[in-house]
């Protein structure tokens, strides 16, 4: 464990959420308004001038479909469809074996750094 601060860690979230705002294609009224905070707030976050309560945060992840990342800590979060909740099988991937599934036309085959996914589409 590091015994180092990171001092810029406000700098780089304002950073992280402007940049995914933006990559969203999204304007700070948007985002305000899905997160159900005003647009100022956005710009004070996006501005260093504020730093957003780990729910709104959680929100703007969901909103965004973006990983926050601070010092060493990841925020994310994932909203699963109800249709994916009922399915009972979960899928694992070994790395360097190339899986199959039966009935289906998609192989995924992982590797180290990469997984590699091929979908063969019937005629």
């Amino acid at each position: 464990m590091s015994n180092i601060i990171d001092t810029n860690w406000k700098q780089k979230l304002a950073e992280q959420i402007r940049e995914a705002r933006q990559a969203a294609d999204m304007t700070q009224d948007e985002l305000a308004k899905l997160v159900k905070v005003s647009r100022q707030m956005i710009n004070n976050y996006e501005q260093n001038k504020g730093v957003p309560t780990i729910d709104i945060l959680a929100r703007m992840a969901v909103e965004l479909e973006k990983r926050f990342k601070i010092s060493d800590m990841v925020i994310t979060v994932e909203q699963t469809s109800p249709r994916l909740r009922t399915v009972p099988k979960q899928l694992r991937l070994d790395f360097e074996k190339c899986e199959t599934f039966k009935g289906a036309i998609i192989s995924i085959t992982p590797t180290e750094g990469q997984i590699l996914i091929s979908a063969k589409i019937p005629a």
